[in-house]
């Protein structure tokens, strides 16, 4: 990895504010989209669905499904595009 990659991608508190924000927004957007198409489907997550519930659900019944890879991929992914977002910024 160079260093300028490195300084791209250290940690900030702006990089992790936005990586947050826009991991929480995503995910809300895309649960209100498929909430609204299709019936019985709860998904968290976007671009991975790390967490889905589905139902008519018996009480007997699990009736959800939760990848833990796929929330920090979720995470990582959006720290990558925040890093890009910010250094796009501090370059203008």
């Amino acid at each position: 990895m160079t260093s300028r990659m490195k300084q791209i991608l250290k940690p900030t508190i702006s990089k992790i504010i936005l990586t947050f924000a826009l991991f929480i927004i995503s995910s809300l957007l895309w649960r209100m989209y498929v909430m609204a198409t299709l019936s019985d489907t709860f998904p968290l997550g976007f671009p991975l669905e790390f967490f889905l519930a589905w139902g008519p659900c018996r009480p007997e019944q699990n009736c959800s499904e939760f990848n833990g890879l796929w929330l920090v991929l979720d995470i990582l992914f959006w720290y990558v595009v925040s890093a890009g977002i910010v250094e796009w910024v501090r370059k203008r």
